[in-house]
């Protein structure tokens, strides 16, 4: 899809595999290299508190921030009466008004932040909870009232080991599990890293591998309908017997090219990611490498 577009635009800190389809890509400045407004612990700790992150060396090459590069853009385009900034600092200057800090302030009198509120306990006593009863709604009535399950129901997925699919797929397909090395497809640019972890692997239990004849750190062909990736082996008692693990973030074994974009809930719209079903027949293309089928 980012092939079909007219024009894609990039700017980060590395060259990504999303960078490689860009028209023009920028150079982003790191967080060690720009003037910040950390104010986000409240949405993610659920604490009221703000600090400036101070930038300790001056930004290499011709790297920008965010924020300079969208001050930059927007005078460019024309745009100067609604971003009237001059510098990061005047913008921050503006957004912290409200709360009656300035960047000097969080910059010499509060090296350490300050908070920006209370954090206020027990609120749903008075309150309530922000659900339509205002109580703790184990039963959706707004679920019900769209013509959903109103309650928590198991269903099986759409490849299931109990239905007749079973006879001509075997085993079991899981994704998304995370490796302790990376998050998502981040970080794989770090030797360090890399060198720890330098490929895609299937997860195997060995008397699974063994009905297949498959062994440790041998490469197999993992193949849906949906397309096939190579992977090793990884032989292993922490997986259950007739189940298959690979881990996502891989883009030369894209685990999402085996994986179903058809939406496995009704509800959030989520595919399926965790239960497929899976086999193994003989690899046309090489027989020196076996092929789960899935």
């Amino acid at each position: 899809m980012l092939e079909k577009v007219e024009f894609l635009a990039v700017m980060d800190l590395f060259m990504t595999e999303t960078a490689k389809h860009a028209d023009l890509f920028l150079p982003a400045a790191s967080f060690l290299e720009r003037l910040e407004l950390v104010d986000y612990y409240s949405v993610i700790f659920g604490i009221p508190y703000m600090i400036l992150r101070k930038k300790v060396i001056e930004p290499l090459g011709e790297a920008k921030s965010d924020v300079e590069f969208w001050l930059e853009l927007a005078r460019k385009m024309g745009y100067k009466e609604y971003f009237p900034w001059k510098s990061v600092e005047e913008l921050l200057d503006f957004v912290l008004e409200p709360t009656g800090y300035s960047v000097s302030d969080l910059t010499d009198k509060y090296p350490s932040g300050v908070w920006a509120g209370e954090v206020r306990y027990g609120e749903y006593k008075d309150k309530g909870f922000r659900t339509p009863s205002g109580r703790v709604e184990l039963y959706s009535q707004t679920l019900a009232e769209k013509g959903y399950d109103a309650l928590p129901t198991p269903k099986e997925p759409s490849e299931s080991p109990y239905t007749d699919k079973v006879e001509k797929y075997p085993l079991i397909l899981t994704t998304g599990a995370r490796d302790l090395y990376f998050t998502h497809s981040q970080l794989r640019n770090v030797e360090r890293l890399t060198k720890l972890l330098p490929e895609a692997y299937v997860e195997i239990n060995p008397e699974t591998a063994g009905n297949y004849g498959i062994t440790d750190g041998e490469v197999v062909v993992v193949e849906t309908e949906r397309g096939s990736i190579e992977v090793k082996a990884k032989l292993t008692d922490g997986i259950a017997k007739g189940v298959i693990n690979i881990p996502h973030g891989w883009d030369n074994a894209n685990v999402n090219l085996l994986t179903s974009r058809k939406p496995a809930d009704a509800i959030s719209g989520c595919p399926e990611l965790k239960a497929l079903l899976a086999m193994k027949a003989d690899n046309p293309k090489a027989s020196s490498q076996k092929t789960i089928n899935i």
